[in-house]
């Protein structure tokens, strides 16, 4: 099946307007602690559920959606996903032979060496990597030699936008099949190229194959506005990409690992139409449920994933307050764990 992260109509994410939708309410605590398996047969150990346990307020509630934003006009296509009905879908679970993560740049080899954007056209590869590595810990994560989009066979279709030369989403899925190694868990292709999924479609963020193992997201929308530069400090263009390339890379590969779009908690796999669109940003962690998905598929010390986060985000929070917000949860989540 492919999966696709992207604005609901063919004319991409319109800005959206002051009014509530209220056919989405944010569930209950006790509702969000029964989808994370913290009760019944599902319960976990004791150490897991306190690693887990949303009831110091730790975790941001989703607020009601606006028009135009990912909740108010895809609910209907985003159904909740507990624990259980994650088990229930068999998702992809890394092996013996399958368990290495492949990152594959669409791109000239010397853009990946040039400085890390504005000054070069790629946020910093190495800090994106290791952001990958670090989450999915203890997969290995590796990078493949760089390949232009014009050398992918067989040669994925494109058009003309404003960001220049836009490829088809689907097509480059296709190319990357046969590429697919071995050892791989999954291989995604990363790009600052625009992409579409099909011919109706404005564009698309990243659309990925579960069956497939190969997914393809692009980093180009997320690069900062001239407006949005001014009056920041030095290096909040950098950091401000580099978040946006986090979040999107880390959301796409959770995907490849069978979660779903979150309606859980204001999460990192939470369905959004963009920070352009979305009143609420979300952060770079998982929330209680997803959390719990992802650790009984792979298998992780959580404390040290928030550590090792954390230590990966710290150079940047001073120049960018999504950053802190983010440092400020990683900090706060082992000071909470300790006073069990």
């Amino acid at each position: 099946a492919l999966r696709a992260c992207a604005p609901p109509s063919a004319s991409g994410p319109a800005m959206a307007k002051k009014r509530f939708c209220r056919a989405f309410q944010p569930p209950a605590q006790r509702t969000q602690i029964s989808a994370a398996g913290l009760t019944g047969p599902d319960r976990p150990s004791e150490a897991l559920c306190r690693c887990l346990d949303a009831s110091n307020g730790d975790w941001e509630d989703l607020e009601p959606p606006q028009e135009g934003e990912w909740l108010e006009a895809m609910l209907d296509r985003t159904p909740d996903q507990s624990f259980k009905d994650f088990i229930s879908s068999r998702p992809n679970v890394p092996d013996r032979v399958r368990n290495k993560i492949y990152l594959q740049p669409l791109c000239e080899p010397w853009e990946l060496d040039a400085p890390a954007y504005p000054e070069g056209p790629w946020p910093s590869w190495s800090a994106l990597q290791a952001a990958v590595q670090r989450f999915y810990h203890p997969l290995e994560v590796a990078t493949l030699p760089a390949v232009p989009m014009e050398r992918l066979r067989p040669a994925p279709k494109d058009r003309q936008n404003a960001y220049g030369r836009q490829w088809s989403a689907s097509q480059v899925l296709d190319s990357l099949r046969p590429m697919l190694p071995k050892d791989a868990f999954c291989t995604l292709g990363v790009t600052m190229c625009d992409l579409y999924p099909r011919e109706e479609w404005n564009f698309v963020y990243g659309l990925a194959s579960l069956s497939g193992r190969v997914g393809v997201f692009s980093f180009v929308r997320h690069a900062p506005d001239r407006h949005e530069l001014r009056g920041k400090p030095e290096g909040w263009a950098q950091a401000q990409l580099l978040h946006q390339a986090m979040k999107t890379s880390l959301h796409e590969i959770g995907h490849m690992f069978g979660l779903k779009h979150c309606t859980w908690y204001n999460c990192m796999m939470r369905g959004s139409n963009g920070a352009a669109v979305e009143h609420q940003p979300n952060y770079l962690h998982l929330c209680p449920v997803c959390l719990r998905k992802l650790h009984s598929t792979i298998g992780f010390d959580i404390p040290g994933h928030y550590a090792g986060m954390l230590e990966l985000f710290q150079p940047y929070e001073e120049v960018n307050p999504l950053y802190k917000r983010d440092c400020d949860f990683l900090r706060g989540r082992p000071a909470a764990l300790q006073e069990f």
